[in-house]
């Protein structure tokens, strides 16, 4: 039974190495980190070895002996392009962690799409689609102001011609005009723009 047992037992690091299919540096920097051991009568078990390895090692680093290949998922269909003044939707939410899953792994999910949802945005903004909130509010403000400025000076450029077609004061027609349209004005002046 004892003999059998130093029979699964490997005697070099290299071998462990070799039969692991990783390079006998990792192995050694595995070792000094605490995560794998030699066996108490000096040996290396190499399915212990193994298991600790895949347990304690960065999923993205391990290699194929140590872990199953994880199949590729094919990218999106590219989205249309925006109009200029149009708010990015919302990114997706993050990935929690599930109860099965190692909560590593899902961290460095999240980290991998926060990476590529800054890139498109930063992508976006080089291509001309995205402009900055302050910007956008600004250019909204100032055209609304010169809209409202264009309605106010409408009556005393029409009033004369107007008057004259009805046959009616051009001063008094004026005057009219200019109040209701100021009350129209003040009626709509709780309207504002939000950007998300």
């Amino acid at each position: 039974m004892i003999a059998a047992a130093s029979d699964a037992l490997v005697p070099s690091q290299r071998e462990v190495a070799r039969r692991l299919g990783i390079s006998h540096t990792a192995l050694q920097k595995a070792a000094q980190a605490g995560r794998i051991a030699q066996e108490p009568g000096g040996g290396w078990d190499v399915e212990k070895v193994r298991a600790r390895l895949a347990a304690s090692s960065d999923p993205a680093r391990k290699t194929a002996a140590m872990v199953a290949p994880v199949p590729v998922q094919p990218l999106p269909p590219p989205t249309p392009p925006r109009p200029a003044f149009v708010a990015p939707p919302m990114p997706e939410p993050l990935p929690t962690p599930s109860a099965g899953g190692s909560s590593f792994h899902n961290a460095r999910t999240a980290n991998e799409m926060l990476k590529a949802q800054e890139r498109k945005l930063r992508l976006d903004e080089r291509r001309g689609q995205l402009v900055e909130k302050a910007r956008a509010l600004m250019l909204v403000h100032r055209l609304a102001k010169e809209e409202r400025d264009a309605i106010l000076a409408w009556p005393a450029r029409i009033a004369a011609e107007l008057a004259a077609e009805l046959g009616v004061d051009a001063h008094r027609l004026q005057t009219l005009m200019d109040a209701r349209l100021r009350q129209h004005l003040a009626e709509r002046n709780d309207v504002r723009v939000a950007v998300a």
